[in-house]
């Protein structure tokens, strides 16, 4: 998606209406867009991308009908399906019922819906209404009994809408508060306004549409290795498979697999014979170096990634080394690590440096350089031209990284990510309504939209998270360990600490290396 990032901070108590859109995000910050119904009552503040909208005194509009006093709305677009997420804050509390307000879908200043995000459930507070040329109606179906506001207090808030089957759905502070169906209104405008309650909203974000959402709960999730009790010479499904961590592709769609029982295993794109190419062996074996790869030896490998012409790159972890397999030769070599746990030689040949517990890598789009993670505070990277490994400024080291087409480099934050641009600055991305929190992170992976995939081990979950919307979802699993569940829905499958997620590069197939549960599973996309 070509989306942009909205950001909206907006002081005192406000009501804030959205609806989506099948367009791109649109930049809410554009003050010619915005239209008042009391000008006197709103003044801007901030820079551009910055921009604070303050109701600096109560609004002396009255409406036709009973419902929020004052609305600013935005007439730049109409949305009709769309996710809201920000974050709001109340700051002084009067006597009564203190609220906030979230409405969309304005069709004109008597025709709209909203949320009104109360203290107390009541006939008015903590409701969802429609205003359609009368005073407002309350349509909630289902609803909180109160919302933990407090004083001078950020809550994540967000509201989805789908306009096609009529469902509304609101969060606060992760948790759902209200649900409503409705289609009185599809597309609409977006828009702030208040009763007389003082607060503010920050980094509010409108996502268009529902699709994501609506895509990840058809996935049907599927193993495609392991489960069986066969060693290898026959079908993926047929054979063992122990504890996967890693997989990778090579340009001929034949799957690797490194295990953390030490093995190396390819599974045949034509005919899905699993093969072992490199067995367990001793953790004082010989390395192999030189030689087949049949007869070399990893501990623990925690990932791997194919190049261009197919080579393979194998985090052998407590070797403290990166090793590489000839595509052509099957002959296995020590691409970088000096077999020492430490961190040295930067500016010198990879094959020199220290490292420590290598557990991921990644390739940038065009293979020009490797990235290094680990146990360890720092991330290396490794010019495939000249062999050099630099540690790379900027952002702190993680075992789960990823890197998307245009060079941004990822690692996993508790409700996102943090990217290091290409600029050199390093961004905090978050979804605030996400829920639960990652834990346990092993993995990251950027998928060819550039969103990143996540291997949440912690929560048994894969989880998505869309960067340009900053929104962060899950796409299978329930959140318990277990083994159930698959074949079917990817949303109702029970996953045992996932340690790696991929995407196929030519079908964009999602891959899992569900590793407790001894397989490898599948997501297929739509073509």
């Amino acid at each position: 998606m070509n989306s942009l990032r909205l950001l909206l901070h907006l002081s005192l108590g406000i009501c804030l209406a959205a609806s989506a859109a099948d367009a791109a995000l649109y930049p809410l910050q554009q003050r010619e867009q915005w239209q008042f119904e009391d000008p006197a009552a709103w003044e801007w503040q901030g820079d551009a991308m910055e921009t604070t909208l303050v109701l600096k005194k109560p609004s002396q509009y009255k409406p036709k009908f009973r419902r929020p006093f004052n609305l600013a709305w935005f007439g730049g677009v109409e949305w009709d399906s769309f996710t809201l997420t920000c974050e709001a804050r109340l700051d002084a509390f009067n006597k009564g019922n203190n609220d906030l307000c979230l409405a969309f879908g304005g069709a004109g200043d008597s025709e709209f819906y909203y949320a009104h995000l109360g203290e107390k459930a009541d006939g008015v507070h903590l409701q969802l209404h429609v205003v359609n040329n009368s005073d407002r109606k309350a349509i909630t179906t289902t609803r909180a009994e109160t919302l933990p506001w407090k004083p001078g207090t950020w809550h994540p808030i967000k509201l989805v809408r789908d306009a096609a089957s009529g469902s509304i759905k609101v969060w606060f502070e992760g948790q759902p508060v209200l649900e409503a169906n409705d289609k009185t209104f599809g597309k609409g405008r977006i828009g702030l306004g208040s009763f007389d309650d003082l607060g503010a909203f920050r980094n509010v974000v409108v996502t268009p549409g529902a699709v994501a959402l609506a895509e990840a709960a058809s996935m049907q999730i599927e193993v495609v290795a392991g489960g069986g009790m066969k060693v290898e010479h026959a079908s993926a499904t047929e054979c063992q498979v122990t504890q996967p961590f890693g997989i990778a592709f090579d340009p001929q769609d034949n799957m690797f697999i490194c295990e953390e029982t030490h093995r190396l295993l390819r599974v045949d794109a034509k005919t899905g014979v699993l093969n072992v190419v490199t067995g367990a062996r001793a953790k004082n074996a010989p390395l192999g170096d030189n030689g087949p790869a049949k007869d070399a030896s990893f501990i623990a490998p925690h990932n791997l990634v194919a190049d261009a012409e197919g080579n393979l790159f194998i985090a052998d972890t407590y070797h403290y080394a990166v090793r590489r397999v000839d595509a052509k030769t099957g002959i296995v070599t020590t691409f970088a690590g000096n077999g020492g746990k430490e961190l040295s030689g930067d500016g010198g040949p990879a094959t020199s440096a220290g490292l420590d517990g290598i557990a991921c890598l990644c390739f940038n789009h065009d293979f020009t350089r490797l990235y290094l993670g680990g146990f360890s505070k720092v991330i290396r990277v490794v010019d495939m031209k000249t062999g050099i490994i630099t540690t790379v400024s900027g952002i702190g080291g993680s075992r789960a990284m990823a890197v998307d087409s245009k060079g941004r480099l990822f690692t996993a934050a508790g409700l996102g990510v943090r990217m290091l641009g290409a600029d050199g600055k390093v961004v905090s991305l978050s979804d605030p309504a996400a829920t639960p929190p990652l834990k346990g992170v092993k993995h990251l992976w950027a998928d060819r939209d550039d969103n990143i995939l996540i291997a949440d081990a912690g929560n048994h979950l894969i989880r998505k998270f869309i960067v340009s919307e900053r929104r962060l979802f899950t796409l299978a699993g329930v959140g318990a360990k277990g083994s159930g569940g698959v074949p079917g829905p990817a949303l109702q499958a029970q996953l045992g600490e996932p340690h790696g997620v991929v995407t196929h590069p030519r079908t964009g197939d999602i891959y899992i290396a569900d590793s407790r549960n001894h397989r490898v599973l599948r997501i297929r996309q739509k073509p």
